[in-house]
């Protein structure tokens, strides 16, 4: 008896110095910005028509500014951050007067805040009127714009929902002040912040190959039908696992890669009317849906849409509980998960419009997002 009371002595002293060791790690992981939902509230003095546009200029830098937000208990904070413009459509001025941007930290200056551990952070905004002369896109109200960041919003939750091999994102109330105004006043939007993908790596235990390593030997089945199964669910065509496009890779432990999915705002779940299916598909509009997962070996299909059907209260509820969503929007989402659903519950439904309309195996260099499959009637198509 004594033996077996110090063999579990043994191993509870061997269970403690490993959580001791991994607890830190832990906690490093999950970053204090993205430990909670609550709504932040934050103001980033910029001058969007000064600030350097990338795809319009070759040489584009970071410019100071301050980063000023409130804590749930009223305390504010000031940080000194650097901004410049990213993004593809939506970093031209045609398309937004208020674009997409990288946020920039310095890590003495956020030691024991809010945003420790932070060096840069993607900001997704929510685009505003822009300056486009198309009737299409002139059309659009403000209303219409917040609405479709609130949108892409939710589709990162869901994500956040099905894998933790997903982006974490935290919304934000938002004013962008005149620089050297001296005042955090401004027109509050809505925006979010997203973990950079070397954070999403290292709170998974992966790492972030360079761009360009994709490996159709080392991709994991289950996790790349995980992910275009979402596409699907919420209508998206403007991504690609083999090219890497709004796809970002890690590898785990035992060298499989792992697709994670960003950029969501050509979505059918957002819906906006800039938007449209990727060019050279047999698909009109966003909100119809069209397979684009791989004919993969191994692919477990009833298991991932157990997946799906299990957690189907969990993501038709989220929609309730963004800030700032309408009631319209929250009932278009709902309605439209719902009919993805719908497919699911229908095992006809799934093997055809699913399992057999999967893309080939294994995929080559060119695929629908390539500009060479892209038709000349759909070249000039906003993307």
């Amino acid at each position: 008896m004594d033996g077996k009371i110090q063999a579990m002595q043994h191993a509870l002293a061997q269970w403690v110095l490993l959580l001791a060791i991994l607890w830190p790690v832990a906690v490093s992981a999950q970053a204090p910005l993205f430990a909670s939902d609550d709504l932040l509230d934050v103001a980033l003095p910029a001058d969007f028509s000064r600030l350097c546009r990338p795809r319009e200029t070759e040489a584009c830098d970071f410019t100071p500014t301050t980063l000023l937000y409130r804590e749930r208990d009223g305390r504010k904070h000031s940080l000194p951050v650097a901004i410049q413009i990213r993004g593809g459509w939506r970093s031209l001025l045609r398309n937004c007067s208020v674009p997409l941007l990288w946020v920039r930290f310095d890590e003495k200056d956020v030691s024991g805040t809010l945003f420790e551990g932070q060096t840069l952070l993607p900001l997704t905004t929510h685009c505003g009127k822009g300056l486009a002369l198309d009737p299409m896109l002139s059309g659009i109200r403000r209303a219409d714009y917040e609405q479709y960041l609130l949108r892409e919003f939710l589709g990162h939750r869901l994500y956040n929902a099905l894998t933790d091999y997903s982006l974490r994102v935290r919304l934000l109330r938002i004013a962008y002040p005149r620089p050297g105004s001296n005042s955090s006043r401004g027109v509050p939007h809505y925006a979010f912040f997203a973990e950079h993908f070397d954070a999403t790596a290292a709170r998974t235990g992966t790492e972030r190959p360079e761009r360009g390593a994709f490996d159709a030997g080392r991709l994991d089945a289950q996790a790349a039908g995980m992910l275009a199964l979402f596409q699907y669910m919420i209508g998206n065509t403007d991504w690609s696992i083999a090219r890497e496009r709004n796809t970002m890779l890690l590898v785990n432990s035992a060298g499989r890669q792992l697709p994670v999915p960003y950029d969501l705002d050509m979505s059918g779940l957002v819906n906006a009317k800039y938007a449209g299916p990727a060019p050279g598909l047999p698909i009109d509009e966003v909100r119809e849906r069209w397979f684009l997962g791989y004919c993969q070996p191994g692919t477990d299909w009833d298991a991932l849409f157990a997946h799906y059907s299990e957690r189907r209260t969990d993501l038709l509820e989220l929609a309730d509980g963004i800030a700032g969503l309408s009631r319209n929007s929250v009932r278009a989402a709902q309605t439209y998960l719902e009919s993805f659903f719908a497919i699911l519950d229908s095992g006809e439904a799934r093997q055809t419009r699913i399992v057999e309309r999967c893309q080939p195996w294994p995929p080559t260099g060119i695929d629908h997002t390539s500009p060479s499959v892209i038709p000349d009637k759909v070249a000039a198509r906003p993307r």
